[in-house]
């Protein structure tokens, strides 16, 4: 129940009240357009040919928008006799609640007050003389009469609350059932929701539970891209919920629902969490091996192998020799694909190396006590991580373009991570908040189901929708069928 005990009752009867004057209004505006329509029905001065047509569908029209009429009247209706009665029931809950807080702390003093009394009867020494005796005794009636008085007073306040509240709860159910009768029950007129109404509104459904799925992952995917399967997955996953953030945003630019400027931060953060840590890792990558190219030409070839190894030293010439569309191509392929630290600790638990796969620096993605995990973290990027501890050592190379680019590649990726935890993080709030506000699968075309935004809105100046004022009872009545008080 939305109602806290002893405290106001939730709810604002004046906001309950205009909501059913606008439904009434509506019902009002449709039942004039009945009266339109069956005037052009009983024209029999028209002869034309055309207007046989024409009267046949005003007649078909007229029935069917005169069963909507009656479900907005109904609704209307419900919730303007709600709201009276919520009136009434604040009216007597609100003040005893307000009587409650006092007199309960007025009852805390008179208690003490009350056992100070009978202490003060219980300490009398046994010569007292009758005169002290009969004081304490009269303070001691005094003040037990006051705590039984502000208890009686305390059980009033508490009837009188109880009174109000359930008769909030009386006219809340009956609105409900009223509001019911005519979108599931005897007065629903073939207005129910068809299949296909049905089927889009389980794709919805099935759709938002995806986009939280793909939010959450978004999330653990930092931490555990490294573990064997379940890092692919989340990947995937986070890869997808980048992809629907990016398509969300558009769409609501397109429909008017945001600006410009919100439209190009939105898809910046879905195409930052889709590219660019892998472009930045790049770019860590350039500066590392263009350190490690550079160091090897002021050394022998002897030299430079014992330095940086046969390995590292192939693999830099490479990654410096690759062109501008090779580390483009290998950026947009990168959201479904793993980084080479994550595959190298992939590989040794799969050859049975669980605890060195486990120890491994590659994996390491938390905080201390782990190995470089308070870096892995606030970079969130292993290749950006490995260029630091590379450019740790002594006797390295770093000339104005290896500087830079490891100035970007570093404070690139802490953006980046910092960037990603808190868009995630507020775009699963979002979902779960029911927020996203996309409303893909949200349209109709019959009164029913199709949005009063449309041109009864236009007519009326009625926000919201048929169907979610209608069906959707929560709206009006709280998630557990009582007045949340919020509109």
């Amino acid at each position: 129940m939305s109602d806290k005990q002893w405290e106001e009752l939730d709810g604002e009867p004046g906001t309950v009240e205009a909501k059913g004057r606008k439904y009434t209004e509506l019902a009002e505006a449709i039942a004039r357009s009945v009266t339109t329509l069956q005037q052009i029905v009983d024209d029999t001065n028209t002869t034309a040919k055309s207007m046989d047509k024409t009267r046949k569908l005003a007649g078909e029209v007229r029935e069917d928008i005169d069963k909507a009429r009656q479900r907005y009247s109904y609704t209307g209706e419900a919730l303007t006799t709600y709201g009276a009665s919520l009136r009434t029931a604040k009216n007597e809950a609100d003040p005893a609640a307000q009587r409650l807080r006092t007199l309960r702390a007025n009852l805390e003093s008179a208690q003490a007050t009350a056992q100070s009394a009978d202490s003060a009867v219980d300490d009398l020494p046994t010569d007292a003389s009758d005169a002290d005796k009969s004081d304490a005794q009269r303070a001691q009636t005094n003040a037990n009469n006051a705590v039984s008085d502000l208890q009686t007073q305390i059980t009033q306040a508490e009837s009188d609350w109880n009174s109000g509240h359930n008769d909030k709860n009386t006219a809340a159910r009956s609105a409900i059932s009223k509001i019911e009768e005519v979108v599931s029950g005897d007065k629903v007129n073939g207005l129910e929701d068809s299949g296909w109404d049905k089927f889009k509104n389980f794709v919805k459904g099935a759709y938002k539970i995806f986009k939280i799925i793909c939010d959450v992952a978004g999330i653990l995917a930092i931490f555990l891209s490294w573990v064997p399967i379940l890092g692919q997955v989340l990947m995937v996953l986070a890869a997808i919920g980048s992809i629907i953030a990016i398509i969300e945003n558009i769409v609501k630019f397109a429909r008017g629902e945001i600006g410009f400027g919100a439209m190009l931060l939105g898809v910046g953060l879905g195409v930052m969490g889709l590219f660019g840590g892998k472009a930045i890792g790049s770019v860590a990558k350039y500066a590392k091996a263009r350190s490690v190219v550079k160091t090897a030409a002021t050394m022998s070839n002897r030299a430079a192998k014992v330095k940086f190894g046969n390995a590292l030293l192939k693999s830099s010439r490479k990654t410096l020799a690759m062109t501008k569309g090779q580390r483009v191509t290998e950026v947009l392929k990168s959201p479904f694909v793993r980084s080479a630290g994550d595959k190298a600790v992939w590989g040794m638990a799969k050859n049975g190396l669980y605890k060195n796969a486990f120890k491994s620096w590659q994996g390491a993605k938390f905080p201390l006590p782990y190995k470089d995990g308070g870096a892995r973290f606030a970079m969130g990027n292993d290749d950006v991580v490995d260029m630091m501890k590379h450019f740790s050592q002594s006797g390295i190379v770093i000339d104005r373009v290896t500087s830079n680019a490891q100035a970007i590649a570093t404070v690139g990726a802490v953006f980046n991570q910092t960037a990603n935890l808190a868009n995630n993080a507020a775009k699963l709030g979002t979902s779960i908040g029911g927020g996203d506000g996309w409303g893909g699968f949200n349209s109709g075309n019959s009164l029913a189901t199709s949005g009063a935004g449309g041109s009864w809105g236009k007519i009326t100046g009625l926000p919201g929708n048929v169907n979610n004022a209608v069906t959707g009872v929560t709206d009006v009545f709280g998630h557990d069928g009582y007045v949340a008080g919020k509109w």
